[in-house]
């Protein structure tokens, strides 16, 4: 078996946040969930920050990174990777920024 990598960054058609994780995809990722707001774009994009310093956060957010695969968990060693797809998340989400 052979495995491919998508390159995020080369690809045409990524070109927003939208394109790597699409609001449906977003929905039924964060429902039944209760962070106190709807910012779960803002959420996703945190998380993956946080995943890439090895900062602690909680389990529910941890498990939406996994099953969108914008981070990849070991469980048995409880070590976190941030994937490509979570680099160009975090560079999606905060180019048009001011200041960045």
């Amino acid at each position: 078996m052979t495995m491919t990598h998508k390159c995020y960054r080369r690809d045409p058609d990524v070109k927003a946040v939208t394109d790597l994780v699409t609001d449906e995809q977003l929905q039924n990722a964060f429902q039944g969930t209760n962070f106190g707001h709807d910012d779960f774009r803002g959420l996703l994009a945190q998380g993956c920050i946080k995943a890439l310093a090895g900062w602690h956060q909680g389990h529910t957010l941890t498990a939406i990174l996994d099953e969108l695969r914008l981070i990849s968990w070991n469980k048995q060693t409880s070590k976190i990777k941030v994937t490509a797809k979570g680099r160009h998340y975090i560079w999606l989400a905060f180019k048009g920024r001011p200041g960045v």
